[in-house]
């Protein structure tokens, strides 16, 4: 090992591999040289002689480890009074930001679901609730502890549980999990007990772990967090304080990155039974040649019923409704894609590119091609 080639200890219980990947990208960067003792077999290497650790842990065996090292260590955290210097994420933030998206779809009835008396699981759920109750709503909470070494076990009686609660919520219902894991339980017990996913129930979590949200039976809508970021930053700020510089004052806080949306909750929070399935058909066909009447056919409505039922429940009416919905989608396409402009309309159900140029022209002041420029500048 070469003199000035630092050593850094990696002590980490469980990390989506992206954070590996952000500190693979400063470590090559900076030519260290990672110890993975801990990652490969849990044993904590007695007597280590290095520069440097990095942590992610839980376990009591592990944290009285990490007060021996006589070297800098940086923790990955949102314990609001963990030793400094550490990284964490604004779980908080994350609470109130799913309140708002579904307030935005339209829910009145919101439930958050957790299974882990964790700082982090805490600050998400009291963000929800807090925004809520600040806005005149309330949320139930669904807890039950599932940690423990025979928490798998417990599963089928949680599951029984977790269905007879899902039953109690007046639908149509919103509800927030902590992550992606108590994702799939309810989309497990919605499919157990007949509750649809996103019509029924819209569900919405945290972390946005390509294995649970693209292989659910109802893909999952989740919370981008930028887990490279993570161990990019982590190993960023380890290194600064290696050379010299003082621990920081003030945790370093990573956000998140917006919602990734998928099924779960792709709808839209109508209580009006038909309204409800007439809405159904325009998300799940926006991309047609549709109007205002082949929705209200399909919710088995006349015109003025589906316009009573928009105006009432989402104050808009259906043409704006159907409108917003494509142009919607066009931006995400222009943000997210190269297509062309004529593809961009064709695809967001809009038909042409003049008739998306007028839309944009009209309603923001501003043409396809300047809003994907602005997108592209404003990206950091």
């Amino acid at each position: 090992m070469k003199n000035n080639q630092k050593s850094v200890l990696l002590v980490v219980e469980w990390a989506d591999p992206r954070f590996y990947h952000g500190v693979v990208k400063y470590a090559k960067q900076a030519g260290w040289h990672l110890n993975l003792d801990y990652i490969y077999s849990r044993q904590l290497p007695a007597n280590w002689n290095g520069d440097g650790c990095i942590s992610m842990v839980a376990s009591s065996k592990a944290f009285d480890y990490l007060k021996t090292l006589n070297m800098p260590v940086v923790r990955i955290t949102d314990e609001k009074n963990a030793v400094l210097p550490r990284v964490g994420g604004d779980d908080t933030a994350v609470g109130a930001e799913a309140a708002d998206y579904f307030i935005k779809l339209g829910f009145h009835n919101f439930a958050c679901y957790s299974t882990d008396p964790t700082p982090i699981s805490a600050a998400r759920h009291d963000g929800f609730v807090n925004r809520l109750e600040g806005l005149g709503y309330s949320a139930s909470s669904l807890f039950r502890n599932a940690t423990g070494p025979d928490a798998g076990a417990k599963w089928e009686k949680r599951k029984l549980w977790l269905i007879k609660e899902l039953k109690r919520l007046p639908k149509p219902a919103a509800v927030f999990c902590i992550d992606d894991r108590m994702s799939l339980n309810i989309v497990e017990a919605c499919m157990e007990c007949g509750i649809e996913i996103p019509t029924d129930l819209a569900v919405l979590g945290v972390g946005n772990l390509e294995l649970a949200c693209e292989c659910s039976a109802v893909p999952l809508s989740s919370f981008r967090i930028d887990f490279e970021e993570f161990g990019y930053q982590s190993s960023a700020l380890l290194d600064r304080i290696m050379n010299g510089e003082s621990s920081p004052s003030s945790p370093l806080v990573i956000p998140a990155a917006g919602i990734e949306e998928r099924r779960s909750t792709y709808t839209l929070a109508i209580e009006d039974p038909a309204g409800r399935k007439a809405f159904r058909f325009m998300l799940d066909h926006y991309q047609e040649p549709i109007g205002v009447a082949d929705i209200a056919d399909a919710g088995g409505l006349t015109r003025w019923h589906l316009a009573h039922v928009t105006r009432n429940e989402l104050n808009t009416t259906p043409a704006k409704l159907l409108e917003d919905t494509r142009i919607k989608r066009a931006f995400t396409l222009l943000k997210t894609t190269n297509y062309t402009v004529h593809r961009v309309a064709y695809e967001s159900g809009l038909g042409s590119a003049l008739r998306l140029q007028r839309i944009l022209r009209k309603r923001f002041n501003t043409s396809p091609s300047a809003w994907r420029k602005k997108q592209l500048t404003d990206r950091p």
